[in-house]
């Protein structure tokens, strides 16, 4: 599948070059014969360094006050756990999944080959939904791994056009997001096959590989509640238990329950699936430069230590892969201080006060964000992207993202994508110097407005 994944994506960056766009270009080759990865100027002028930004944020002053980061955090606990009281079914949501496997012909896309998918295949997948019996059960339960929520009961890739800027990998439309081990959920219906679960919780919903969860019940649920909550504040940290274990692996946007805090690390605990498919409580030490205790004290330095760990990281569409788009990195960024974010960008522009921009002019909009803009609690906010508004450097508005690529246009009025395809801080402009970049499709012209998160 990965060497699928790597021959398909050359596949487009060659043709966008054959049709005469600037981007997404090649960059050029090393003596080693690797690549050095695509770039646009401000990755050059800006600092690469979040440091840099909290420095001249103020490093250690409170973003939130200690009231209102305790109003946060019940917040996120109340939000956490919400999916285990789920009494009956999002109607609306249901009914966008059943339409979804009703696509025929040309509507279902491309499949992982990038050949239209196959009529066979679709209406078995489809059949296998099994929607005319929805819902079919009502069960709480628990993520034990780090899985996926997808549009469909399978784990193939929809693409809507291959040969398509943006349209094509790594937008596997069937890919709805990225789910932590011990996350929350309720399921309420199950493929025919057994292989997958239909569930809601109060980030998204959609199939997930039924392996992925545990049943839980109403005594591990009142164990698992009452605990403080304990967040993961880096990537790939392995939960061991005290045999030896290996329990799960947890990522920066992981919140378990903390029993314990012996002073040097903290205990937390773990679900696991026993062979019936129902979650038993595992305990894992980890130490503090892995996790902390919630909320963490919303400073600038701390926001810069926690977003260090996401700088340069893969672009993921819906968690492709492992990896985050931008909603995604902006979610977990926030998570260890407790703020809870909505998974998509247009309800994270929701989250907060919200100024419209859109009656601006693009430097009149810089203005604006400049001067009413909050260092490191600021979002700023475009139909499909979203991200973290740092300071000023360089008399510009400084901006951390996680960005597939800058639009192009050719001569010929063909788009195309100039692929950074990782996190970077760069101006709301990035990408003004390539000549195949338009106006029109710069960031900052695009951007509809700013969004201050906790405004006190």
């Amino acid at each position: 599948m990965k060497a699928i994944w790597r021959h398909g994506a050359w596949l487009v960056l060659t043709a966008a070059l054959l049709t005469g766009g600037c981007g997404p270009k090649l960059p050029a080759p090393t003596v080693s014969g690797e690549y050095r990865p695509a770039l646009v100027r401000d990755m050059e002028l800006f600092p690469q360094n979040l440091d840099w930004f909290a420095e001249r944020a103020g490093n250690d002053v409170l973003l939130r006050s200690e009231a209102h980061a305790a109003e946060d955090a019940a917040r996120f606990h109340t939000l956490l756990y919400a999916a285990w009281d789920i009494t009956r079914p999002g109607r609306g949501n249901a009914d966008f999944f059943r339409a979804e496997l009703a696509r025929s012909g040309s509507r279902r896309g491309y499949a992982e080959n990038f050949q239209p998918w196959d009529e066979s295949r679709w209406r078995t997948m489809a059949t296998n939904a099994d929607w005319p019996r929805f819902p079919s059960v009502r069960m709480a339960a628990i993520t034990v791994r780090a899985t996926s929520l997808r549009l469909a009961p399978t784990a193939l890739p929809r693409f809507e056009r291959p040969d398509a800027p943006g349209q094509g990998y790594p937008f596997d439309l069937f890919q709805q997001t990225g789910l932590p081990p011990g996350f929350p959920l309720m399921l309420l219906h199950r493929s025919r096959d057994g292989a997958w679960y239909y569930a809601e919780n109060s980030l998204a919903c959609g199939w997930v590989a039924a392996d992925d969860v545990a049943l839980v019940d109403q005594a591990f649920q009142r164990i698992w509640r009452v605990l403080p909550l304990a967040a993961f504040i880096r990537d790939g940290v392995s939960l061991w238990d005290q045999s030896g274990t290996w329990l799960a692996r947890a990522n920066l946007g992981t919140v378990l329950p903390l029993s314990r805090d012996d002073g040097s690390g903290l205990h937390v605990l773990v679900p696991v699936r026993d062979p019936e498919g129902r979650a038993l409580i595992a305990t894992a030490r980890v130490n503090r430069e892995q996790a902390a205790a919630m909320p963490l004290p919303l400073t600038p330095r701390r926001m810069a230590a926690v977003g260090a760990t996401l700088m340069g990281q893969a672009y993921g569409w819906g968690g492709l892969n492992g990896d985050r788009d931008c909603s995604a990195t902006l979610r977990d960024l926030f998570t260890p201080f407790g703020l809870w974010l909505p998974r998509n960008s247009a309800s994270q522009a929701k989250s907060g006060r919200f100024v419209d921009l859109t009656a601006d002019a693009p430097d009149v909009r810089e203005r604006h964000i400049l001067a009413e803009g909050r260092p490191f609690l600021t979002l700023l906010w475009m139909p499909g992207h979203i991200g973290l508004y740092l300071g000023e450097c360089q008399g510009q508005a400084a901006f951390f993202h996680n960005l597939w690529g800058v639009r192009t246009r050719d001569a010929n009025g063909r788009e195309g994508r100039h692929v950074l395809g990782r996190a970077v801080i760069t101006s709301t402009r990035p990408g003004r110097e390539l000549p195949c970049v338009p106006d029109d499709a710069l960031l900052l012209n695009r951007m509809k407005g700013m969004t201050l998160l906790g405004h006190d």
